[in-house]
């Protein structure tokens, strides 16, 4: 039987002033830390995730970021390279920070780290997490902005906004 994930509960300064189980913040939509990664290949096409129908946040939409919840006491960079390898299989790739930002909406709030890589090799995705990945413009996202999780659109605009 597996534990359930605690993650830190946060203020609206993003300072730590608790812990929770994983589904105790999502019932009762509490401020969390995210990390987010937008990935890029040489051509600058955005690798898209189709989120696996089970999830518990935004089952079965698009994803236009690699990432998750952040651990109770980890480190927010940690978390990324983490995600970053448990769902797409990539590792030892430079990470460079974007800074955070903070998104509320009607499934939560959260105070996301948001960071970029580019990557061209082969991918090993989560089938627990992730059905699919697509290869898409910025501007195909943007355009197709309803089908995406809306704080992985956040993350998108923050990084685009810094190109």
């Amino acid at each position: 039987m597996m534990t359930e994930e605690w993650v830190d509960i946060v203020d609206e300064n993003n300072n730590v002033i608790g812990t929770a189980p994983r589904s105790e913040m999502r019932r009762q939509k509490l401020l969390h830390r995210a990390s987010y990664i937008a990935i890029t290949n040489a051509q600058g096409q955005v690798y898209v995730q189709r989120r696996t129908a089970t999830k518990d946040y935004c089952p079965s939409m698009l994803d236009a970021c690699c990432g998750g919840v952040v651990s109770a006491g980890e480190d927010i960079l940690a978390s990324a390279y983490r995600e970053l390898e448990e769902e797409m299989g990539i590792r030892d790739v430079p990470l460079t920070p974007h800074g955070s930002f903070f998104h509320a909406h009607d499934e939560g709030k959260v105070w996301g780290a948001l960071f970029s890589c580019q990557y061209d090799g082969e991918l090993a995705l989560q089938a627990e997490e992730v059905e699919y990945v697509l290869m898409m413009t910025p501007r195909e996202i943007l355009a197709r902005s309803a089908e995406f999780t809306p704080d992985s659109l956040a993350a998108i605009r923050l990084w685009l906004s810094a190109q």
